[in-house]
């Protein structure tokens, strides 16, 4: 068990000090090391090859071939809102041996929590790994509150600002319908952490020239973290109700004040992105799927001649294909949400 506490989070980090590591870091990274010693993944994982993307974006392309050809069968999803299905694959039936570790906020000692953290046995970054929000409640790929609040903390658990949290509902990459968001490290200073953004809708913000069409909300450490879940779920939850595929990324970003002399290192609060996208269908393993990370900019291939013919403006067009229509199809909504807050 993992224990932890407001005095634990993180909110102020640099790039110049990615090898400061918090306790939750050290507990982490060393636990997914001996489940890698101990031969719980489909592969080890590597960076094949590794590319920023000429252009303005700085796209990240990685090669996972492994990913592609040994990687569990997604199951494929009619709605966004499938109810759970024991029969299917779930996290309850995994080998124990992929747990790392429960956690939980320090006021809930006494509380029999069965919030976990799992290794993904098929990596796709640094010590990727699965938040698994009270994983014998069974619940479906439904992002509620609760789960979104520990996901967030989680990520202020760590000293590094390369930590990343993922999220991909069903008919978005979701490839198992049992409630789990994506950690992992990627040790890459990427456009969205820093970029510009338009004031929207009352704490919405808008993501601005970038190709991936959606919102942003940002958490300053002198926000309450309650209350800014609160305000992020109300979009969440209308897409859920709406039946609108939706992916969601988090990461630690930049705002620029003057108490900070160094931009292009700093990363002093988060910003929490949300794309609408068009439903991804039959996922294909053999191509670049636009899924949570992909639209963040961190593009996995599988195949080495797709790899080896991207371009940013390939990567553009996908991008903008996938979420321009649903974005310009709920834009209003989304100004009326928050129009009174």
């Amino acid at each position: 068990m993992f224990y932890y506490n407001d005095k634990d989070l993180i909110f102020t980090t640099s790039w110049k000090k990615l090898s400061v590591n918090s306790k939750f870091d050290e507990s982490l990274k060393s636990l997914w090391r001996e489940k890698e010693d101990e031969g719980l993944f489909r592969y080890k994982y590597k960076e094949e090859n590794v590319i920023m993307l000429p252009g303005k974006y700085g796209f990240l392309a990685v090669l996972n071939i492994d990913r592609g050809t040994k990687r569990r069968k997604p199951n494929i999803f009619a709605s966004v809102l499938e109810p759970f299905n024991d029969d299917l694959f779930n996290f309850t039936k995994v080998n124990a041996g992929e747990f790392l570790f429960k956690f939980s906020y320090a006021s809930s000692i006494s509380s029999n929590t069965d919030d976990t953290l799992a290794i993904n046995t098929s990596p796709l970054g640094d010590f990727h790994s699965l938040i698994l929000p009270k994983i014998n409640s069974k619940l479906p790929q439904v992002i509620d509150e609760y789960s979104l609040n520990i996901a967030i903390q989680l990520l202020l658990l760590s000293a590094s600002p390369a930590i990343r949290v993922g999220f991909n509902s069903l008919c978005a990459f979701a490839s198992v319908n049992h409630l789990h968001l994506h950690l992992y490290y990627l040790q890459y200073k990427m456009y969205l952490e820093y970029c510009d953004i338009e004031q929207f809708s009352g704490p919405c913000h808008k993501i601005i020239d970038y190709p991936s069409k959606g919102f942003v909300f940002v958490l300053k450490s002198s926000d309450l973290l309650s209350n800014f879940v609160k305000t992020v779920y109300i979009m969440i939850n209308y897409l859920q109700k709406k039946n609108i595929p939706h992916n969601i990324f988090i990461t630690r970003a930049l705002v620029k004040d003057l108490n900070v002399n160094d931009f292009n290192n700093s990363r002093n609060c988060v910003r929490v992105f949300i794309w609408a996208r068009t439903s991804s269908g039959d996922k294909r393993m053999d191509k670049f799927s636009p899924a949570t990370c992909e639209l963040f900019g961190h593009l996995v291939f599988k195949d080495k001649s797709e790899f080896s013919e991207v371009t940013e403006s390939s990567v553009t067009k996908i991008l903008s294909d996938v979420t321009e229509s649903s974005f310009l199809l709920i834009e209003n909504d989304i100004n009326n949400l928050y129009l009174t807050i």
